[in-house]
């Protein structure tokens, strides 16, 4: 945006320019909570994703997400789960996305490389779609074929038990 200054001062004048100028607008929108400088070595979770692991019963492990499942979540998705494919004793795994507010593909391909590391290590995966962006991305790609899919945490323990 180009802003122009009339001033009263004539062109031909020998005068000095006494107008002061106006400070720029910041257009870089201003910092919010918690969005503090990084010192070296530490890393800032995304905070647009929250994870939660609970085990409701021996060998059962729920794993609750709620946010945005993107790129820049790939790689605490990937480990959180990958953590829990490698725990002793883990014969069953959900997967609750019924609160997740945005995934794109790279979600989709997560919880297909998931699947696979399951059946290798005989682990049940189940997958807690919910109705919204997650159920629309697996049946528009067609990777609800691929998964076990539930309505509810609760249908998919009730299965992970009876397994």
């Amino acid at each position: 945006m180009i802003v122009s200054r009339h001033t009263s001062r004539s062109l031909d004048s020998d005068e000095p320019d006494t107008a002061t100028p106006t400070p720029p607008r910041s257009t870089v929108p201003a910092r919010r909570a918690g969005e503090d400088e990084l010192t070296k070595g530490q890393h800032r979770l995304d905070p647009a994703l929250r994870m939660s692991v609970q085990r409701p019963a021996p060998g059962v492990a729920v794993v609750s997400m709620n946010g945005d499942i993107d790129l820049a979540a790939a790689p605490r998705v990937t480990e959180l789960i990958r953590q829990r494919l490698t725990a002793a004793a883990l014969r069953a795994l959900i997967v609750d996305l019924s609160t997740v507010s945005f995934i794109d593909t790279t979600g989709g391909e997560l919880l297909l490389q998931a699947q696979r590391r399951a059946e290798q290590r005989g682990i049940d995966m189940h997958v807690v779609p919910g109705q919204g962006c997650v159920r629309r991305l697996l049946d528009l790609t067609g990777i609800d074929d691929s998964l076990t899919c539930h309505d509810s945490v609760s249908t998919a323990l009730a299965h992970a038990r009876h397994q």
